[in-house]
């Protein structure tokens, strides 16, 4: 374990973020057992300083060290009066729970004191499974129950494995007290299905393994035909909102249509069938209730739109474009609110150098479909998708352009650095999978001088959003008085660097630098 800290600390202290400032602070406190009180040894800390006028919580930890013999910690951060207001700490250890602090610092107060920091040890859960003919080598997993207000979900895995031993015990530990979902699995295939478990609670389980059911049946077309090589995906959903779904089987059907899988029984409105093959619509049975009779799951051949595209001549030849396909009645306007995805139905990625395209899997009607990539104008065009449709031609040879702006406080006139930045979107740069947590690639930071940039755009009117930290210090309390400054910005088109202005006395939107 010691050689462990001491390796991260050697990779702290190479790369140079832990060397100590000219003006610093010293953390001093001692790290101690909850229930005995005796102190722990060998807690890795690690430390950061947060900047005063930093829209985000900086969450890098780039200060580390270990407690000694007795548990006592030493560190030493940077702590410049105009630039760090604040520090948060990150307790760990293989035996105990983590635990985060946050502490706001005074511009004249370089010794901090936390006294007696108390940790929890972590749980551990030991079971058996019992009841198969071989029981030896199963994989019992644990999943972390996804419940956003849990604190244990910043530092604690949120998965773990184990292995059965010959007579089918299983342990665990370095758990937490919260709920998880237990699996057992073999050859691939789950077996045994727990939806919530909470080791605080119930420190040992045993499992009986249950009969697995033969669920068999055959893909056909709409004319009764079989259809080969479909994947067949049995799921067994979750009981609690916060659970999980688990995949417990699959299976491919063969020649002559059919398949068979073994599944672990349960109850029809946990049970569900997803059946699937390019260029045929996916189906989803819900309640699935397991008979000995064979299902027949019909799946209906989709449309299909041919296209020949013409790229920009400079495109790097290991490049790819996509294309995208929306509904005919889809709004391609911009949008800064995350919770307004107008995603495309599917997306396909081809090589730069296939300058023909096929999308298949379609509903006979009318599409808008987009051509985009790296380097490439997103570039549209009204298709119709039938059994027998002729290629379309489409030119997408227009570059992209690049937004950049100048970010300054307009009472100062000086420079507004570590300012986030978020841009709207069209919905052509979305995916079928885009979720509203993962658009933070339309968001930056302006640097020091205040400067920011977006490239790779389609000329087209972008909104900005801006959020800055104005901080005033204030005597009286001794510490800076931190104000968020939002502005809402239309940028006519990109391609133009902008000159854009924060604060009271701010009467102008934008001007062209």
């Amino acid at each position: 374990m010691l050689a462990k800290i001491l390796l991260l600390l050697f990779f702290y202290t190479s790369t140079g973020i832990c060397q100590t400032p000219q003006l610093s602070a010293s953390l001093h406190g001692t790290f101690v057992d909850a229930e005995n009180g005796q102190s722990i040894p060998e807690v890795l800390v690690r430390v950061s300083a947060e900047k005063i006028e930093q829209v985000y919580p900086d969450r890098d930890f780039a200060h580390a060290t270990a407690t000694d013999a007795e548990g006592t910690l030493s560190l030493t951060i940077p702590n410049e009066p105009e630039t760090y207001y604040a520090f948060s700490l990150m307790a760990l250890h293989p035996e105990y729970q983590s635990k985060l602090l946050r502490q706001e610092m005074s511009p004249g107060k370089n010794r901090y004191d936390l006294g007696e920091i108390a940790l929890k040890r972590t749980l551990s859960l030991q079971g058996n499974v019992s009841g198969g003919m071989e029981v030896q080598g199963c994989i019992v997993n644990l999943k972390m129950h996804d419940k956003s207000a849990d604190f244990f979900r910043a530092a604690a895995p949120v998965e773990h494995a184990a292995k059965t031993d010959t007579t089918g015990n299983f342990n665990f530990s370095d758990l937490y007290p919260i709920e998880y979902t237990l699996t057992v699995s073999q050859n691939g295939a789950i077996i045994a299905f727990v939806d919530a478990i909470h080791p605080q609670e119930q420190p040992y389980i045993s499992i009986r393994l249950p009969k697995l059911k033969t669920l068999h049946g055959t893909v056909v077309d709409t004319e009764a035909r079989p259809i080969a090589a479909a994947r067949i995906y049995a799921t067994r959903h979750r009981e609690t909102p916060s659970g999980h779904n688990a995949l417990l089987a699959s299976a491919a059907s063969d020649d002559m249509g059919t398949f068979q899988m073994q599944v672990l029984e349960a109850e029809a409105q946990y049970l569900s069938l997803e059946v699937s093959k390019r260029g045929y619509f996916s189906r989803v049975y819900q309640n699935v209730v397991i008979e000995e009779k064979p299902l027949t799951v019909p799946l209906e051949k989709g449309m299909t739109v041919k296209g020949h595209v013409i790229l920009p001549e400079d495109i790097d030849p290991e490049a790819h474009y996509t294309v995208k396909v929306f509904p005919a009645d889809t709004q391609m306007e911009p949008s800064l609110n995350p919770l307004v995805l107008h995603k495309p139905l599917l997306a396909r990625h081809f090589p730069a150098t296939a300058s023909t395209f096929t999308v298949d899997g379609l509903f006979s009607g009318v599409y808008i479909l987009y051509i985009v990539g790296d380097g490439i104008s997103a570039t549209a065009i009204n298709v119709a998708a039938s059994p027998n449709s002729e290629a379309v031609s489409i030119i997408a040879d227009r570059p992209t352009s690049t937004l950049q702006a100048h970010v300054r406080w307009a009472d100062t006139d000086e420079p507004v650095h570590n300012a986030i930045v978020s841009r709207s979107w069209y919905p052509w740069e979305l995916n079928p999978s885009d979720l509203s947590m993962t658009l933070d690639r339309f968001e930056v930071e302006t640097d020091t001088d205040g400067n920011f940039k977006f490239d790779n755009l389609t000329e087209k009117p972008y909104q900005l959003y801006i959020r800055a930290v104005h901080a005033e210090f204030e005597t009286a309390t001794n510490r800076y008085q931190r104000t968020r400054i939002h502005k809402q910005v239309e940028i006519p088109i990109p391609g133009t660097a902008y000159r854009i202005y924060l604060g009271k006395r701010d009467g102008t939107s934008f001007t062209k630098q």
